[in-house]
């Protein structure tokens, strides 16, 4: 009985000594977290931080703090440093406890998870006003300039391709819908964007096993163009690869034509001017790594989704605002196969191809 009473004695010193430590930690993390500031550490190790520039970083930080949950407590943490500690997550694709421990943060994982959250949440509540596609006629015709001083290549609104983002495996009865082609799961992800690789459209709703096609099937861009062609606007398309359907408004690659030839000439410009979308895919898994399949988002694909979102959102910014980019990531090139897709439109893209060959790569 001795013997007993005394491992429980022992036992509650190491369990008020555990609390006894963490309450220490707790306000030893929030003092460092007080005196820190992230602003007065040089430029450069600021943007090798964050991604971004201070005076930006300011100006977002004003931007999202209004879509921010009020901070109600005194020893909470400023929307500030929730907002910078998110980005360094971002850029760095590390785990939320080591983001956290950074000098400059200071914070416990579940404090990160919170800041996550919240400023995720805050870059969607922003995003139409970063991320929206053309549909003004000044506008559409800056971007089809911009594709045509680039790749010689007329008409052009966007460049479209899917990329893959790395998720962990989900708990779910649906998880075989996450497994991609190369056997791991993931998101697949449609972007659009420019010729200066700014994202007009996004799509990470579906899992790695959906087709690229399928992908721009069910989005609202796919009928919108459908609509706008009704109503007789033939001089506009998009670049996609042969993974996606010939449309009227979506033109593809024309394969295996001899050199010299129209057919070569028009595939010739055509891959020159969507290589827009590849590089928008390098510069943003570049600057923001959690997105790179060798680190892979440990969320639910519903929040892995809105992480996707929100980093579009900051791509973005980090375009208009002129932000130079140290680093591209190129994945391997995967080119899904083609769905068949005998109907009338594809009947009509092939149409409008052949026409965009005759008028501009004849001579």
């Amino acid at each position: 009985m001795a013997i007993y009473m005394a491992a429980i004695l022992l036992l509650g010193d190491e369990e008020d000594d555990a609390v006894e430590h963490n309450q220490v930690m707790r306000v030893t993390r929030r003092i460092l977290r007080d005196v820190s500031d992230p602003f007065s550490i040089p430029d450069n190790e600021f943007r090798k931080l964050y991604r971004l520039t201070k005076d930006t970083s300011r100006v977002l930080i004003e931007e999202l703090v209004p879509f921010m949950p009020e901070i109600s407590r005194k020893t909470a943490i400023p929307h500030e440093l929730q907002i910078l500690a998110s980005l360094n997550f971002f850029a760095a694709g590390s785990y939320q406890r080591r983001v956290g421990q950074d000098f400059l943060t200071c914070m416990s994982q579940t404090s990160l998870s919170r800041s996550l959250h919240a400023t995720v949440n805050a870059l969607i509540s922003v995003m139409d006003n970063w991320i929206c596609f053309p549909v003004t006629a000044d506008r559409i015709q800056r971007i089809k300039q911009g594709f045509f001083r680039n790749g010689g290549f007329p008409g052009v609104i966007g460049a479209i391709d899917g990329t893959h983002v790395a998720i962990f495996p989900p708990e779910a009865e649906r998880e075989y819908l996450f497994i991609n082609r190369k056997l791991y799961h993931s998101l697949n992800v449609l972007v659009i964007c420019d010729s200066n690789c700014e994202i007009l459209a996004v799509n990470s709703a579906h899992g790695g096993r959906t087709h690229d096609a399928r992908v721009l099937r069910s989005s609202r861009i796919f009928a919108y163009l459908q609509r706008r062609h009704r109503e007789d606007e033939i001089d506009s398309w998009l670049l996609g690869d042969s993974a996606y359907p010939l449309q009227p408004f979506l033109l593809t690659p024309k394969l295996n034509q001899m050199e010299g030839t129209p057919g070569a000439r028009y595939t010739d410009h055509h891959v020159r001017t969507r290589v827009a979308i590849e590089r928008c895919f390098g510069i943003l898994k570049g600057r923001w790594r959690c997105l790179r399949k060798e680190r892979a988002l440990h969320y639910r694909p519903q929040f892995a989704a809105l992480i996707v979102n929100a980093c579009c959102v900051l791509h973005n910014m980090a375009i208009r605002w002129g932000i130079p980019n140290d680093e591209i990531h190129l994945d391997e090139l995967d080119v899904a196969p083609p769905i068949p897709n005998n109907d009338i439109d594809e009947e009509r893209g092939e149409q409008t191809r052949n026409r965009v060959i005759q008028w501009y790569f004849t001579n």
